[in-house]
């Protein structure tokens, strides 16, 4: 039984009528599916958010009401019902915007990956094959993530729907999350129609690129050393200096909010600022592929 598709065929019954309405307004997000290699229509995408954020509103009600009854939180029913609201309306702006965050993730893959690739299609290009094969042998290459995936659509558009070579790459530059990638696409279209060396471009543009990779890298060096100062001085530091200033205030005047917020410090800051910093050193990581 394909859970998947049992639960998208579950929102499109509920919702796809509901939905239909309101597609031209939602038209931004039906670019980010594009963007993002997200195989799936805006209207059903539209439906299996809405049927998520409906499922999850006795969620968030839960698991909001059992904290404010652990910590003792004043009017837990009043506060549960407004941090629900929030909530769900935070978990319907994260769904429409999750297409567009996946697009960036798969651009920054895209960019990562595209020097190497560039090399691989120069040394190709080198060979005399024609310009169609240079993306077949390089969507066979997996080891170039998005970059072979994008080249993957390419040689499809080309071998299963008949198209020329030209018109692909059209649909791919417009497509593709990637600016480097597009400049690298449009460059193409450019020598291919005017008969120019195809060759001579991909290799100004492997150089180019490897540069700026370099300099990504260097970047990133200096980046992680600030963000480690950072996180020791702010998570590591400032946690212990507020649990021990609260631990004196609390045998001074009575612990009571006092423990609870030492409570949240250890077992909810912590862990969450660390995971924040470590998605943070892999967002702009160019290693992260």
């Amino acid at each position: 039984m394909d859970l998947k598709k049992e639960y998208k065929q579950l929102a499109a019954r509920l919702f796809n009528t509901f939905v239909d309405s309101y597609l031209s307004k939602f038209s931004w997000v039906k670019k980010d599916l594009r963007k993002a290699g997200i195989k799936i229509m805006l209207r059903e995408y539209l439906s299996i958010a809405l049927l998520t954020t409906i499922l999850l509103i006795p969620v968030w009600f839960i698991v909001i009401f059992f904290f404010m009854t652990l910590f003792s939180i004043p009017a837990p029913i009043l506060s549960t019902l407004l941090l629900t609201i929030l909530l769900t309306g935070g978990t319907a702006f994260l769904s429409l915007e999750y297409p567009a965050t996946k697009a960036k993730e798969r651009a920054r893959n895209i960019d990562n990956n595209l020097p190497f690739a560039c090399l691989y299609m120069n040394t190709i290009a080198g060979t005399g094959a024609a310009p169609h094969l240079i993306f077949k042998f390089l969507s066979e290459f997996k080891e170039y993530g998005a970059v072979s995936e994008e080249a993957k659509k390419i040689n499809d558009d080309i071998e299963v729907m008949g198209e020329d070579i030209e018109k692909a790459l059209r649909r791919a530059a417009r497509e593709t999350p990637s600016e480097n990638l597009r400049d690298l696409l449009w460059g193409m279209i450019t020598t291919i129609v005017q008969g120019g060396d195809l060759k001579s471009l991909l290799d100004a543009k492997s150089h180019h690129l490897m540069e700026a990779y370099r300099r990504k890298l260097e970047d990133f060096t200096t980046n992680v050393s600030m963000y480690v100062e950072i996180y020791i001085t702010v998570v590591i530091v400032g946690s212990i200096f507020s649990i021990v200033m609260m631990t004196i205030m609390g045998a001074i005047s009575g612990f009571g909010t006092l423990q609870a917020f030492q409570t949240l410090m250890v077992y909810v800051f912590l862990p969450v600022a660390s995971i924040v910093f470590i998605f943070l050193l892999r967002l702009i990581s160019p290693l992260s592929k």
